[in-house]
């Protein structure tokens, strides 16, 4: 067993317990769009106390003025990777993708993709969300992450669909317990899906 989550209460939503092994892959349904980001954060922020052997895939962040100067482009970003990795220059399988290519000039799912595969360079037990990925993109992530699980990784998933909930080794769904009128019916909703 890699982690034993008990039950919270965050932001007014109880995220049930879950076990997560080797080898499985855990979705937690989450409300998506701004404000409810402080749920994902607490959540990376408490499952990577728990436990040290996953990793959080972090988004890609450059600094404003020093990307104007000196754009990071694929082949930098990978550098300090495992190079002993199968995953280290996946994201090159793909036919465009260059090492000289500017990261901040592609798209948010392909961006995802690469911060996906650098961290799987250094670990097989993440946890990661599709913040800024389209629907095609979330399925091609998706399918990393099932050959990841293949190959004894396990991941957890922040989503806010359903779309894999069949798939998936074990489907969270988080409730809203709140007493916030505008949220009264998101439970219902979110079971109707």
């Amino acid at each position: 067993m890699l982690l034993s989550f008990k039950e919270q209460i965050i932001e007014d939503f109880l995220i049930p317990s879950f076990i997560l092994n080797e080898g499985e892959i855990v979705i937690i349904e989450i409300p998506n769009g701004v404000k409810f980001q402080k749920i994902s954060l607490r959540l990376i922020e408490n499952i990577t106390e728990l436990c040290l052997e996953i990793k959080y895939v972090e988004h890609f962040k450059e600094n404003y003025f020093l990307s104007k100067l000196f754009p990071t482009t694929i082949g930098q970003y990978l550098k300090k990777c495992d190079g002993n990795s199968t995953y280290k220059n996946k994201i090159y399988e793909i036919e465009w993708m260059k090492p000289q290519i500017k990261i901040n000039s592609i798209a948010g799912g392909y961006r995802r993709l690469l911060s996906l595969y650098k961290t799987l360079t250094f670990t097989k037990n993440i946890i990661i969300d599709l913040v800024g990925v389209d629907p095609i993109g979330g399925v091609e992530i998706y399918k990393i992450l099932k050959q990841n699980q293949r190959e004894n990784g396990s991941a957890i998933l922040f989503d806010s669909c359903n779309e894999f909930e069949k798939d998936c080794t074990n489907f969270i769904r988080a409730k809203y317990i709140g007493t916030d009128e505008r949220y009264k019916n998101y439970n219902e909703i979110m079971a109707d899906k």
